[in-house]
């Protein structure tokens, strides 16, 4: 059968080329969607050691000075962070909420959006550099019990209370920025610094306590190193101080968030302090996918995919109506010596799936450009860890890829063809030879 189609296919390859031109057009464009919803796909696969289900992020403001309930006294530092303090005792009073903790700036919850990053460096081989984000959590609350944060590849739950933070420098870090910068070996125990562009400039030296599972920002994202540092609360910090809580049980932020600022907007009201805002961070993380273009960016992807998939279809609908039409004879005798109906629809459409595959080759030469230019990204991918996850082996990235762009076209090829192919199947040797 396949020597016969290849004759049919040489027969017609004048028409044939018409239709192999944009099947070419059509799987280089699907294939540069198909790659960025590989990358997307299969960064949502990987595990993110951390929870945010049932998380909020309380934002407590403070009066100006020009309102008639703002009171000077309560505005001295001393008596601000007194206050701030009450704030958090009457959270620990509800018995909704699990867990709490205090940052001293929205960069550490990264679900805001904001990041602070910078450079670490072992600092036994100061060749061994790797970037991390900066965490940092007010002494005395749980942020790791917050965000569910685990140890030993998510067997254990972590809490800040099973490590010792008298000293300031002591720190968290997570496996990746371990096997970074300490190459397979055990970081706990040893110092890790800052690096800086001056020379010169003074180097904050870190020791690492403890080894925390690999987390992300964000769900389209792969995991991020992170290094988690205490602080004391003080008249330096309390200022800009966010709250973040986790509530128990599954209830819903929708009934949540009305219920929780009515029943405490007048007992947060402390001194000068009072309840701006509660949001869940499920909201933040998809407000800040908006607001980087991460959602647009899907949507849009999404609208090409579908758009460049229905047009592919109409046209090879189109084009094997007119190969049913002008094959009828063939067809009549085909029948008359004994194929059936599915044989018939077999036919068409292996010789559809067989003209696909014909334009692969040529397809992924053009695509070999694509990824000789740049134009092809791949999404949190860390430039200092190539080699770590599948997509940075770029064959075999390039082989799935292709693979999942045929085999989508193919489906849509199929779905287009089989309608005519019915319809030729249907053909009885009589009505076909007596039109011949």
């Amino acid at each position: 059968m396949l020597t016969i189609i290849c004759k049919q296919l040489l027969n017609h390859k004048k028409k044939n080329s018409w239709i192999a031109l944009a099947l070419l057009l059509i799987f280089c464009l699907v294939w540069y969607m198909a790659d960025y919803f590989f990358i997307l796909g299969y960064n949502k696969t990987i595990t993110s050691h951390r929870d945010t289900n049932n998380t909020y992020m309380l934002q407590m403001a403070i009066l100006p000075d020009k309102h008639p309930d703002f009171s000077l006294q309560e505005a001295q530092p001393s008596a601000a962070i007194q206050n701030f303090r009450r704030i958090i005792n009457r959270l620990k009073e509800r018995p909704e909420i699990e867990s709490i903790t205090i940052v001293p700036d929205y960069s550490s919850f990264s679900e805001t959006g904001s990041f602070s990053s910078t450079d670490y460096r072992n600092t036994e081989d100061t060749t061994k550099i790797a970037e991390a984000q900066f965490v940092r959590f007010i002494t005395g609350e749980d942020y790791l019990k917050v965000f569910r944060h685990t140890t030993n590849n998510g067997q254990k739950l972590a809490s800040v209370n099973d490590y010792n933070w008298n000293d300031p420098a002591n720190v968290l870090i997570t496996r990746m920025l371990e096997k970074q910068l300490f190459a397979g070996q055990s970081a706990i125990g040893k110092t890790i610094e800052r690096t800086y562009k001056d020379p010169a400039a003074p180097r904050d030296q870190y020791r690492v306590i403890g080894i925390l599972d690999d987390v992300k920002r964000f769900d389209y994202l792969r995991p991020y190193g992170m290094v988690f540092r205490t602080e004391q609360l003080d008249e330096s910090n309390f200022y800009y101080c966010v709250i973040g809580f986790r509530t128990k049980g599954n209830i819903p932020a929708s009934k949540y968030i009305p219920d929780f600022k009515k029943e405490m907007s007048s007992t947060l009201k402390i001194g000068n302090y009072y309840l701006a805002g509660l949001t869940s961070f499920t909201q933040l993380i998809e407000e800040t996918d908006y607001r980087t273009g991460i959602t647009n960016d899907i949507r849009l992807r999404s609208s090409l995919m579908i758009f460049f998939l229905i047009n592919i279809t109409l046209c090879v609908l189109g084009v094997f109506w007119y190969r049913v039409n002008i094959r009828r004879e063939e067809i009549g005798i085909r029948r008359a010596m004994g194929s059936d109906a599915a044989g018939i629809r077999k036919l068409f459409i292996i010789e559809g799936l067989i003209l696909l595959t014909i334009v692969v080759p040529l397809a992924m030469i053009i695509e070999t450009q694509f990824i000789a230019n740049g134009l092809i990204d791949t999404l949190g991918r860390d430039p200092k860890s190539y080699g770590n996850y599948l997509p940075d082996h770029t064959i075999v990235r390039f082989l799935i890829t292709n693979l999942i762009t045929w085999m989508l076209l193919a489906v849509m090829m199929i779905f287009a063809i089989w309608y005519p192919a019915r319809t030729a199947s249907r053909i009885t040797p009589v009505e076909a030879l007596r039109d011949e």
